[in-house]
């Protein structure tokens, strides 16, 4: 780790005085509709095929606050992310260490961008400021809605997905798509946390399972909250809409099922998306059954860093529509090559919720890297939540660098740096946290 990095890491200590308190559960959730106005959708979208949400949990115990945000964008840009989070703060007294504030990355909806320019997907002014007022919303709902709680953690598997990075025969080279060989790493660990108030009657479930939301994407047009936003509103309504579902997004990975684009019928693509929703639920509810002893006394603490990596640019990505390894008449030649380019930052925030640690950051957190990290951590129940894609981009382990993996053209770090800055940053900040 370089002199910038470590100073950085100890200034944001001394800022953010971290440390886990223990005390008497309070919690509280709340869903608000942010499903886009017919008249403010632009292109590719034009109509509607199911709501979109910003769901949110509020955990107090008396001596520490925390807030979980969850919401159903394709994603949020860095100045809408750091002015939304102030905003949360400000209305409802929690630290910004103590606030998990994150997308579902949904290719089927708008990015939070109040400059209305978009990444691959638009973004909009007016929706971003009306997102924005309906999570202050939902955080106040949420607030208000406290009462004396308790909370477990259990476990549970699902099939669902496969790692995004496969060899490729024809190509000789490894490309984007989804390994059926099992040889690639991926998280198939469905995390749930139930919060339920102290007569029993559950309150919220947070799960946290590693599949990227691209069901729907050929059904460009169509506004979705894909697989994610299936499963949680398919938990709520199974549970008679007295509960909240906040699904965050784990390492990478692709639906291990997909309707390809030449089929062209988005019909099947919902039927995928609800079959893998319903599978998705019906695993969290049976792992939440088995969860025995909540707790009513919970330790709450939460820390932040902002970590530094010497930056690149590789040129071309190693995707099939960008380079050939055979003669192609309008694509370049699979030659990778770097160009050296400004740091590159990498924020990360961790949230203690008794015996559960979840480690965020702005970028997709590649599953080896994740593995990596809950070798080695020393709670058990450590969850990754990524997929806002950062200025870096893609955190990926050092040895995918020589692969030249689609990731490991797309991450915005050189090599040496990403992966053990990441591990090294989280375990930094449980310790502070003990």
């Amino acid at each position: 780790m370089n002199i910038r990095v470590s100073v950085f890491f100890l200034l944001s200590a001394l800022a953010f005085p971290a440390f886990a308190a223990e005390g008497s559960l309070k919690a509280g959730a709340a869903r608000v509709d942010i499903t886009p106005l017919i008249e403010e959708l632009v292109q590719p979208f034009s109509t509607i095929h199911d709501k979109t949400y910003a769901r949110v949990l509020m955990l107090d115990n008396g001596l520490a606050r925390a807030a979980i945000v969850m919401l159903d964008v394709a994603a949020i840009e860095a100045g809408v992310f750091a002015d939304l989070s102030r905003r949360i703060s400000q209305q409802s007294g929690v630290p910004l260490p103590n606030i998990l504030l994150s997308a579902s990355h949904t290719h089927n909806n708008f990015r939070l961008d109040k400059d209305g320019i978009g990444i691959i997907l638009p973004g909009s002014t007016k929706y971003t400021a009306r997102v924005m007022a309906a999570t202050l919303q939902a955080v106040k709902q949420a607030t208000d809605a406290m009462q004396p709680a308790r909370a477990g953690y259990a476990a549970g598997k699902a099939y669902l997905n496969a790692a995004r990075t496969v060899w490729s025969v024809a190509e000789q080279r490894h490309i984007v798509g989804r390994d059926r060989t099992g040889t690639e790493p991926v998280d198939r660990t469905l995390g749930v946390l139930k919060v339920e108030s102290t007569s029993g009657e559950l309150i919220a479930l947070l799960l946290n399972y590693g599949i990227e939301p691209v069901m729907n994407q050929f059904a460009k047009s169509e506004i979705s909250g894909d697989v994610v936003g299936t499963a949680a509103r398919y938990i709520e309504q199974r549970l008679g809409d007295k509960a909240v579902a906040i699904f965050t997004l784990g390492t990478m990975a692709n639906p291990a099922y997909r309707v390809e684009p030449n089929e062209r019928d988005p019909q099947a693509s919902y039927k995928l998306t609800d079959a893998m929703a319903t599978l998705l639920g019906e695993e969290a509810l049976a792992a939440a059954s088995e969860i025995q002893n909540p707790a009513t006394h919970v330790q709450i603490g939460g820390a932040m860093k902002t970590l530094q990596c010497q930056g690149k640019m590789t040129t071309p990505f190693n995707l099939p529509r960008e380079c050939s390894f055979k003669p192609h008449p309008t694509l370049p030649a699979c030659v990778f090559k770097d160009k050296d380019t400004d740091p590159v930052s990498l924020n990360m925030w961790l949230l203690k919720i008794g015996d559960v640690a979840l480690v965020q950051s702005d970028s997709n957190i590649m599953p080896a890297v994740g593995d990596k990290l809950k070798e080695v951590s020393p709670l058990a129940n450590t969850l990754i939540v990524s997929l806002n894609f950062g200025p870096m981009r893609y955190v990926i382990d050092d040895a995918s660098y020589v692969l030249n993996t689609y990731e490991a053209t797309a991450s915005r770090a050189k090599q040496g740096c990403a992966e053990q800055g990441f591990i090294g940053g989280a375990l930094e900040m449980l310790e502070q946290l003990r």
